[in-house]
């Protein structure tokens, strides 16, 4: 999720456990803690493949953020003794905003390496997008109520409703995407092949649907409670240019994209895009891995393709008209 998101959130936990004890330096702590996993993003990993793959990677483990919080609790305990009073208040206040940080990023697409350094792919539950302000606002409003209120009793309830709210709300998505991949499965055109359901920008009402299949991808919009057939815009995949060869850094991102790839031959070069990030036209991952020699793929150092500019406003035109194909 967002910055904004991930600060609200862990300001919230942080409060909710130690508002009482520690006062405003609770959400102080919930707000560094609720952050301190995203900031692997300063971590150069040496290529631009590696650096979007191992994103969300170790910083994002429940174990190594479970054994980071038993240290941190011991060094603030080493260096404000005074604390020894509040001790189960102390450790949560550490915990819960470092592992609420990974578990709700698990809700996008991006991916999460949540048991690193087991090798199982990145979760992705795909049921909330990566940025939405009817999941956020809820806790933001009552951790801004809070900070600045004199009513503590008043604003610790609000925070509560705030963290109700928040998890109704994933479970909402987590319902409206099970109903909606439900209706979709039952349509002889996807069955059997991989299918994805990924809520639109802001929102968890309109939804992209995937169905990838070989050669071929398939892309459609929809919304819960839509009674009309899909209508599918099919893209090429080209997936028969890598059928011969497997150039250094293809395994790592079917690894992480759980093989939704798009081949492109551009130049002689291999363009690999992830597709389930975007709307098709306009993915923000796209990388160059080779080059092409004789018949084969030559390994380069990968670089990013940056996508090509677009009024905010056109793209989301563009968006609506996708899915105003239902209307």
């Amino acid at each position: 999720m967002d910055s904004i998101t991930q600060i609200a959130l862990g300001a919230s936990v942080a409060a909710a456990v130690g508002f009482k004890p520690f006062g405003r330096k609770a959400l102080i702590a919930g707000v560094f803690f609720g952050t301190l996993p995203d900031l692997d993003v300063i971590i150069d990993y040496g290529n631009a493949v590696d650096n979007y793959t191992s994103h969300r990677g170790f910083s994002h483990s429940l174990f190594v953020l479970s054994a980071l919080s038993v240290l941190l609790y011991f060094i603030v305990l080493k260096f404000r003794p005074q604390l020894s009073a509040h001790k189960v208040a102390l450790f949560l206040v550490i915990f819960l905003p470092l592992v609420t940080h990974p578990i709700l990023d698990t809700f996008t697409t991006y991916g999460t390496q949540l048991f690193w350094p087991l090798p199982s792919p990145p979760i992705a539950w795909h049921s909330i997008f990566i940025i939405d302000p009817l999941y956020t606002l809820p806790m933001l409003i009552s951790v801004i109520f809070l900070c600045f209120t004199g009513n503590k009793r008043r604003g610790l309830r609000l925070n509560q409703l705030a963290l109700f709210l928040s998890c109704v709300y994933l479970a909402w998505g987590q319902l409206s995407q099970a109903m909606i991949t439900d209706r979709i499965k039952q349509d002889s055109f996807v069955q059997s092949h991989p299918l994805l359901v990924m809520p639109t920008p802001f929102n968890s009402i309109y939804w992209r649907v995937l169905s990838y299949q070989e050669n071929d991808y398939y892309e459609a919009f929809t919304y819960l409670g839509d009674k009309k057939p899909l209508q599918w815009q099919r893209y090429k995949t080209n997936r028969y240019l890598v059928e011969n060869s497997q150039p250094d850094y293809l395994p790592r991102l079917e690894w992480f994209s759980h093989g939704w790839l798009r081949f492109d031959e551009i130049n002689g070069q291999l363009q690999i895009t992830d597709l389930r990030l975007g709307v098709a036209g306009y993915h923000p991952f796209s990388f160059v891995i080779a080059e092409q020699q004789q018949t084969n793929w030559q390994a380069i150092e990968p670089l990013q393709v940056a996508m090509d500019e677009v009024e905010p406003t056109l793209l989301f035109k563009q968006l609506k008209q996708k899915i105003g194909l239902h209307f």
